[in-house]
């Protein structure tokens, strides 16, 4: 394996991955995990669903992101009303401790257009933003509002139902990590956070277990590489060969 490689892609479950992933060795989470399994498409009670399930499946993503995860990493995490909370839960430690990743503020993003729900028509996006124990937040300008106005069409696009903008995907980047940074994206979706960190000199290390997206998400972040060269200035950390997906040179 060659750890110059500024990316590495992997197709399957991101529980088995993570686990092969070394200690502490993540610098920042940007990520859109699949919340709409625990109510629908957040469209009212006609959505409403049990997210127990949701809730047992995030804590044990968690469990894995406070392992992989620098005490000083960062990062942002999409999700909605209904699961902001389970989100955050996910996080808490079982014992007393202070040393784990924690949400510490929501942003929210304004699509300037209206989506599903009723009687009130979905226009925001929520965005968790999480810290580490070590984490000072220093990127952030004090001045800055927790919105974000941007255009975002509601609807069918082209890779990906839930597809984000790339240029949200590089702002919340800027707000979260520093040049040659390694960033994951367990939930990779069409690729979104991978092409942003090839336009903004960021390592990469996306999973993804679906085998329709998958194909289209390596197809672009290959190409953000290719059209931009990325030097890490540290390598990727080492995993299991038998998990490494892409021969990416």
């Amino acid at each position: 394996m060659n750890n110059n490689v500024p990316y590495k892609l992997y197709h399957g479950d991101c529980l088995e991955i993570m686990a092969q992933l070394p200690d502490s060795s993540i610098d920042a989470l940007v990520t859109d995990p699949p919340f709409t399994m625990a109510g629908g498409l957040s469209n009212g009670r006609s959505s409403s669903v049990d997210s127990q399930f949701f809730s047992f499946w995030w804590t044990a993503i968690c469990k894995e992101l406070n392992r992989i995860m620098k005490p000083e990493s960062e990062g942002f995490i999409w999700c909605d009303w209904r699961t902001a909370a389970v989100i955050a839960d996910g996080f808490k430690p079982k014992t007393q401790t202070y040393d784990t990743l924690a949400v510490t503020q929501m942003i929210h993003h304004y699509r300037k257009m209206i989506g599903q729900g009723k009687p009130f028509r979905n226009s925001v996006d929520m965005i968790a933003y999480v810290r580490g124990s070590k984490s000072t937040g220093e990127r952030i300008p004090n001045t800055t509002p927790n919105f974000i106005e941007k255009y975002w069409y509601y609807g069918k696009h082209e890779n990906h139902p839930a597809e984000k903008d790339v240029e949200i995907c590089a702002q919340l980047l800027e707000w979260c990590s520093d040049e040659g940074a390694v960033v994951l994206d367990p939930f990779m979706g069409s690729g979104a956070v991978g092409k942003a960190c090839a336009s903004m000199g960021r390592g990469f290390i996306g999973i993804e277990r679906d085998t329709d997206f998958f194909p289209i998400a390596e197809k672009g972040v290959t190409e953000a590489y290719t059209v931009k060269s990325v030097k890490l200035a540290k390598a990727l950390p080492p995993t299991s060969p038998s998990l490494f997906t892409m021969n990416a040179t």
